[in-house]
C-alpha cells in the first residue's frame, strides 16, 4: 500500500495510521540517505522534528515530486543535494541536508 504526501507551503502530511504530520517551522534537522533495496537504492529524507520525533519520507511515495520542490524551496537546498546522496550507488551515503543550528 503507497503512502500518500501531502504538501503545502504550511508543512507536510503523511496519510499513515496514525496519519503524522508537522509544519516547516518545526523541523530542525532534514538527513538524506539512500536505503540499498537490493536491485534498486531507494532516497529517503529524514525530518527531525522540535518534539524530538522523526518522520521519514521516500521517493516511493504518492506526492513526493511535489513534496520535494516544496522541501527545496521552504529550506533553500543546495540544488546537487540529491546528487550527493544518490551516488556513487549501492554504497552508504547520508548527509544533513538542512539544519537549523547551520
Amino acid at each position: 500500500m503507497s503512502v500518500t504526501i501531502t504538501s503545502d507551503t504550511a508543512g507536510f502530511a503523511l496519510d499513515t495510521e496514525p496519519m503524522v504530520s508537522t509544519l516547516w517551522h518545526n523541523v530542525t534537522e532534514i538527513v538524506a540517505f539512500k536505503r540499498d533495496l537490493l536491485t534498486t537504492d531507494l532516497i529517503c529524507l529524514a525530518f527531525h522534528i522540535d518534539d524530538g520525533t522523526v518522520i521519514e519520507t521516500d521517493e516511493q511515495m504518492v506526492g513526493y515530486a511535489k513534496f520535494i520542490d516544496l522541501v527545496a524551496s521552504q529550506f533553500e537546498l543546495a540544488p546537487d543535494w540529491w546528487s550527493n546522496v544518490a551516488f556513487p550507488a549501492f554504497q552508504t551515503s547520508m548527509a544533513t541536508i538542512w539544519s537549523s543550528t547551520a
